[in-house]
């Protein structure tokens, strides 16, 4: 694999005797490509894999710092590359991925984004709705009709229901609603006796109907 020994970045590294390829047993998360650098170097992606380790913690932070360095300018260059880059440069770069990796380094693009903005998805809804404005209006720059004017984007997320905390919960003495009862169902952690107790229990449950099949019984 190519290192990037020009890279003018490499004289924050100092010695060979410093670092330590890892050639154990342990799996690496992902399986390093033979290609040339993109936003990463070579090097940078064999640190990041834990492939590269180094011995003083100063060569390892200035790796770090390297890395930030190259992503960050990485991230100023597609200001250029969404006015600049000539269409069928570009068409030629998604060819060349094909629709599944497209998909693949899109979705991991957007999750770096969501990550960055700590979860904020007003922000990031913002973004992309500005996002997709730009690139509907790339060409019209100079023209007033038929320009895009609205873009809206909906995000929703959902997560799966902590089932030991539901429980604990439920422990407590605490109110959960229908749905949350239903997760506990599913999960095997409390049955038909304990639904009945419930429908029985000051607390009520509605939703929940002892001696009947309701939705969440199943």
């Amino acid at each position: 694999m190519n290192d990037d020994r020009e890279d003018p970045a490499d004289e924050l590294f100092t010695g060979v005797d410093d670092v330590t390829d890892r050639n154990d047993d342990t799996d690496p998360v992902f399986t390093l490509e033979d290609r040339s650098r993109g936003i990463l170097s070579p090097t940078d992606r064999e640190y990041l894999c834990g492939l590269k380790e180094y011995a003083q913690p100063q060569t390892d932070a200035n790796r770090r710092q390297a890395i930030r360095e190259r992503v960050g300018n990485g991230l100023k260059d597609f200001l250029l590359l969404g006015q600049l880059f000539e269409p069928a440069e570009r068409e030629k770069v998604f060819d060349e991925l094909g629709p599944e990796e497209t998909d693949d380094v899109l979705s991991a693009m957007f999750a770096f984004a969501y990550l960055g903005l700590d979860g904020d998805q007003p922000r990031l809804k913002a973004c992309i709705e500005r996002g997709i404005l730009q690139g509907e209006n790339v060409d019209k720059l100079f023209q007033s009709s038929g320009r895009a004017t609205n873009a809206d984007v909906s995000i929703s997320v959902e997560h799966n229901p902590d089932i030991e905390k539901l429980h604990q919960r439920l422990e407590n003495g605490r109110e959960l609603t229908d749905a949350e009862i239903g997760a506990l169902v599913r999960a095997g952690k409390i049955g038909r006796e304990d639904i009945e107790e419930l429908a029985e229990s000051p607390r009520g449950f509605p939703g929940v109907f002892a001696g009947q099949k309701s939705e969440y019984s199943e």
